[in-house]
């Protein structure tokens, strides 16, 4: 970058989806004697100005500068809006603090100044680092990006010390993440200070100062009332989100020489080992399991109430990869996230790195964005705003008009600045923003009758020009978890008839395999896990077993009931049966499967079970075990809406110890399998989903669905619930990365999706198939002969079409397919797999395409998206209800036709309020300009003889 003396704009990266422009300022000691000459002569004014704009005080008092010789930054954000921040500077001491040395090793370069100090400055709860020499701003960040996998398991496995811990937080600050409540003083004064209150003071003075007491005493106890409730409202929801986010605890962290001490959580710098308790706890950093396995309740993150399997960051041996919290998920451990149990590695403790702190971390993300959301545009506020300001033009005329007339007829001047100021309080009516209240008031009563509350009034107006709406799937327009409505277990290459009664299946390999195939623990004394391996395995009626750690069993141990043993010949006839799980492959959304290598008691036989989505299965599997009907057998079940698992297995050759076991390569565990047969679950609908996305559907307001949930299922409840028709087709596009070639660009592959919602697996020619930045254009296409039978020469304009991907798809249009991100946005109807900030990321997207968005949910994973959204409801009074603007108490979706509708009702009070007084204003402001023109005699009474003329 260039390093001349001239200010310039620098870009500094936010995240990978934002990035913020930076320009250096220092003070000017005479510019600053002239604005506060000019902030004396007009009493204050011109401080007040200042403190509305923030970055015109900036640029009136300081000169732009080199960034070495800045005192302050001015910034602005992606969204066009300017803030100030002060650049600091801290001294680095060899002998005291923080080393250069050491801030080296964690900055990756030398950013210290000739003077020796470090410079930053803090915006929206982040640190900046200041790179001098290179004219660059950078984001400070931990260890999630630029380390080396290995590094977690040998540089930082044996901790920092404490001298090492300080050396750190000096640069990274508290792991706290800090909400500050401002006293009610404060709040008040920021709230009067406010453009509009200023305004009213005015107004009221001047009616004062001409004895106009009644009207004036109405307009002050608006303003009274008005002000107080937005004074509880931000001091209600600023304690309730402190609250949320507030903790002290201790942990335990490891120091060299495998010494553990016990430290507060505030002081956990990046770099720091942790033990984990084996009762577990409440995350309160980012971190990098390195020992042990962990059961982690992320429902916070992903919405999703499944207890999730975490592994230790396994060995990479002489590669360099670098960790990525997302690719390496399964390893890490994120704040905010609750650890119900663990399981002891090989160092008998279960040890993680610490990543992220603060506000750095996923939950300080999260909270960030609540405290900080994207700006909200109404056009209706911003066309009022443009007519005020015309008002203002003719309200100027009017006061010059007015001292003309009373002064050529003689009029005194107190009287002349009095009837002068009155008549801009006529053309600029200070009740405006009162009157356009009142439609939102009797709409926030209405809807606290119906159970349905509101924080944040002015989203009420926003709800009535909703035309899309996003929904999450799991509690909001599903029950929690599936059911388990029967099996059909496969013999000898045919279906046997389905039963309900799982129990009462002999002991085989089917049964073994819905005991052991699942990822389930054993939690407070009671079995938890994935709703669908918890409903598979509680029918069979086993007997699940932790290890004990007493007695040094190291695997998971399954057992049928003893009364109901009834085995073929290849088991054991009598006494005690049990399977003990050697290993497992966790579940993949892109391998569609998962399976345990287990053992039985008294066998040598070690084999493989393996459950997963039918087509899958199927295609793993030995033909001839595989039944000739299985695909009608199949669309059967999904046509019905039906979730259909299928299940296999096969015994495992292996060599040398159990412990080899986890060193076999999975594709050689999942191949050559024996079919067995297939598990039927429905995930049902709450009964008022499909009545209410009708109803929308009717009054033409798009419905999505975002989940954190797997996109069959999602398909699934998307076409139960009515968001996609029978006749609607559905396309799943998903990035895929080429093997052919070097570029690691993923290509998009557009999949035609059946109807039982599985990818037929016959792409659509997308070359020259979509039209950039034209919305229309999409449905006036025709799918071209290359596609499956199902959707040859079906104009799109005929029927529905809606894509369906994951969020990992959706972070390669974002970062390599920009060109089609509009177009998957607009015909984007089933978004699965999206964690909280791509669900946010989402509801930006389509605001950015002038929709008017609403958003559904119910956990803490849907905080950003229901606070970014023009109008977000939440149906749980937990997490989601801080930043929320509306919290239904009504748990299901019938709530959100009640809220648009009384959002318009709102809308079509304001707009006719903002006619009327406005109207009003105008006339009243010409007749009294009539008026003036008459006799002394007239002046006193002008406003009041135009008044009745008014109002007859």
């Amino acid at each position: 970058m260039s390093t001349s003396s001239v200010a310039s704009w620098v870009t500094a990266e936010v995240d990978s989806n934002e990035n913020i422009e930076c320009c250096g300022y220092k003070k000017n000691p005479l510019k600053t004697a002239v604005c506060y000459v000019v902030a004396v002569l007009s009493l204050g004014f011109l401080f007040l100005v200042f403190y509305w704009k923030e970055d015109w005080r900036l640029k009136c008092m300081c000169a732009p500068c080199h960034l070495k010789e800045a005192d302050f930054v001015l910034i602005k954000d992606i969204y066009r809006r300017y803030h100030v921040c002060d650049i600091r500077r801290n001294l680095v001491k060899d002998n005291d603090g923080c080393s250069r040395e050491m801030l080296r090793t964690i900055l990756k370069k030398d950013v210290v100044d000739a003077d020796g100090n470090l410079r930053f400055f803090k915006f929206q709860k982040i640190f900046f680092i200041l790179d001098l020499a290179l004219h660059e701003i950078f984001r400070l960040r931990g260890l999630e990006s630029n380390t080396p996998c290995n590094a977690f398991l040998k540089q930082y496995a044996g901790g920092l010390s404490e001298s090492q811990s300080e050396q750190r937080q000096v640069i990274y600050g508290k792991n706290d993440i800090y909400v500050r409540v401002r006293s009610i003083p404060v709040l008040l004064v920021q709230e009067v200070l406010n453009p509009f209150y200023i305004f009213q003071i005015f107004s009221i003075a001047v009616w004062l100062a001409d004895e106009y007491i009644y009207y004036s005493a109405c307009i002050l106890i608006m303003s009274a009332i008005s002000i107080a409730i937005s004074l509880y409202t931000t001091r209600k929801q600023n304690l309730t989100l402190r609250s949320m986010v507030q903790s002290d605890t201790v942990v335990k962290v490891l120091r060299p020489n495998n010494k553990a001490v016990e430290v507060s959580e505030k002081v956990l710098v990046p770099g720091d080992v942790i033990i984990i308790p084996h009762h577990g706890c409440m995350m309160t950093c980012d971190a990098v399991l390195i020992s042990g396995n962990c059961i982690v309740n992320e429902s916070s993150l992903t919405g999703e109430s499944v207890p999730v399997t975490k592994t230790p960051l396994p060995h990479q041996g002489d590669c360099m990869t670098e960790y990525c919290p997302i690719e390496h998920k399964r390893h890490s451990l994120f704040c905010g996230t609750k650890v119900i149990q663990t399981r002891q590695g090989d160092t008998d403790e279960v040890r993680a790195v610490v990543v992220q702190t603060g506000f750095s971390t996923a939950k300080g993300s999260l909270v960030q964005a609540i405290m900080y959301p994207k700006p909200m545009e109404f056009r209706l506020y911003r066309d009022a705003l443009r007519f005020v300001g015309l008002l203002a033009v003719i309200a100027f005329v009017g006061l010059v008009y007015a001292i003309i007339m009373m002064t050529l007829k003689g009029a005194t001047v107190s009287r002349i600045i009095i009837r002068a100021l009155d008549i801009v309080t006529i053309a600029v009516p200070p009740a405006l923003p009162a009157a356009l209240t009142i439609g939102m008031v009797y709409a926030q009563i209405r809807l606290k009758a119906q159970q349905i509350f509101c924080i944040s009034p002015q989203r009420i107006n926003l709800s009535g020009t909703i035309d899309i709406f996003c929904f999450d799937k799991t509690g909001t327009l599903t029950e929690e978890g599936l059911d388990l409505l029967g099996v059909q277990m496969a013999e000898n290459g045919r279906f046997l008839p389905m039963t309900t009664s799982v129990s009462s299946l002999p002991i085989g390999p089917f049964t073994s395999t819905m005991a052991t195939c699942h990822s389930l623990a054993v939690v407070n004394d009671e079995l938890s896990g994935d709703p669908i391996d918890l409903k598979m395995f509680q029918a069979t009626d086993w007997t699940f077993k932790e290890p004990d750690r007493t007695s040094g069993e190291k695997f998971i141990k399954v057992e049928p009931p003893k009364d109901v043993i009834q085995m073929g010949d290849s088991y054991k006839e009598k006494g005690d049966y049990g399977i003990s799980v050697l290993h497992l492959f966790p579940f993949s959304s892109a391998l569609q499967r998962m399976s345990v290598i287990a053992q039985t008691e008294g066998d040598d036989r070690v084999v493989a079970y393996v459950k997963g989505s039918p087509e899958i299965i199927s295609s793993l599997s030995k033909p001839e075990t595989v039944p000739d009907n299985f695909q009608q057998v199949l669309s059967n079940y999904t046509q019905d809406g039906l979730r259909v698992l299928a299940l296999a297995w096969k015994p495992i050759q292996y060599e040398g110890t159990l412990d080899n076991l986890k060193n076999m390569q999975r594709k050689n565990v999942e191949e050559e399998l024996e079919f067995l047969g297939l598990m039927i679950l429905e995930n049902k609908l709450k009964p008022e989903t499909r009545p209410v996305i009708e109803e929308l559907n009717r009054a033409n307001i798009r419905t999505i669905m975002i989940t954190g949930d797997n996109l069959l299922t999602a398909m699934n409840v998307a076409c139960k619930s009515g968001m996609c028709g029978p006749d609607d087709t559905v396309i799943h596009i998903q990035a895929e990365t080429p093997e052919c070639c070097d570029d690691s660009t993923p290509i998009l592959t557009y999949k035609a999706v059946d109807k039982d919602h599985t990818p037929t697996g016959d792409q659509i020619e997308t070359k020259n198939y979509f039209k950039n930045n034209e919305k229309e254009a999409l449905e006036m296409k025709t799918i071209k002969d290359e596609v499956s039978p199902m959707l040859v020469n079906k104009p799109l304009a005929a029927c529905r079409t809606h894509y369906a991907i994951d969020g990992a798809t959706y972070d390669a249009i974002q970062q390599h397919h920009q060109d089609q991100l509009q177009n998957v946005i607009v015909k984007g109807t089933i978004f699965a797999r999206f964690s909280p900030n791509q669900k946010m990321s989402l509801v930006e997207e389509l605001q950015h395409l002038d929709y008017f968005v609403g958003m559904c949910g119910d956990g803490a994973n849907d905080c950003g998206a229901l606070k970014t959204a023009h109008a977000g409801i939440s149906l749980s009074e937990a997490e989601a209800s801080v930043a929320s603007p509306f919290t239904s108490k009504i748990p299901n979706i019938s709530c959100v036709p009640i809220l648009i509708r009384e959002g318009r009702a709102a809308l079509v009070t304001s707009f006719e309020m903002f006619k009327f007084l406005a109207m009003y204003g105008l006339i009243q402001f010409m007749s009294v300009m009539i008026l003036y023109s008459f006799t002394h005699s007239s002046w006193p009474g002008a406003r009041h003889i135009a008044w009745v003329v008014l109002n007859g």
